[in-house]
């Protein structure tokens, strides 16, 4: 009864040595599972700072950022430019980039509401102005 006993006790222990491995192998793969999403998480997140930093130092270094003179935004959507030299700049700075530039401005606090709203109605008067320059230029 010996032998059966200890045959008992070693199936009871490759059994046990199964079930561990087992067990010891779905808890690996829950843990890689989770450090691959935390990983994924964290590269996504570096990768989104660096567009960001890349993107405020492209603005800041066109011209376009916050750190600008109020003379050199005016200067830079129309605001300060008489009609005449407006139609001869159009061809570098669309009217609807003026537009965008005046709203992100606004948003962004650089200007408060009354500001925006003549310096909009300016630069739609301008653009109705140019379009009717470009009327007649048609019918010469």
């Amino acid at each position: 009864m010996d032998t059966k006993r200890a045959l008992y006790y070693a199936a009871i222990a490759i059994g046990t040595l199964i079930a561990v491995s087992v067990l010891v192998s779905v808890i690996s793969a829950i843990l890689s599972l989770a450090w691959a999403v935390v990983s994924g998480i964290l590269t996504l997140a570096v990768l989104a700072g660096i567009v960001y930093v890349a993107y405020k130092a492209g603005s800041w270094l066109s011209g376009s950022g916050s750190g600008g003179s109020d003379s050199t935004d005016l200067d830079s959507i129309g605001g300060s430019r008489s009609t005449s030299s407006t139609s001869s700049t159009t061809s570098s700075d669309s009217a609807a980039d003026r537009q965008d530039r005046l709203r992100r401005q606004y948003v962004e606090g650089e200007i408060d509401e009354t500001e925006f709203e003549r310096r909009i109605a300016k630069e739609l008067e301008s653009e109705d102005l140019d379009d009717i320059e470009r009327e007649l230029e048609r019918e010469r």
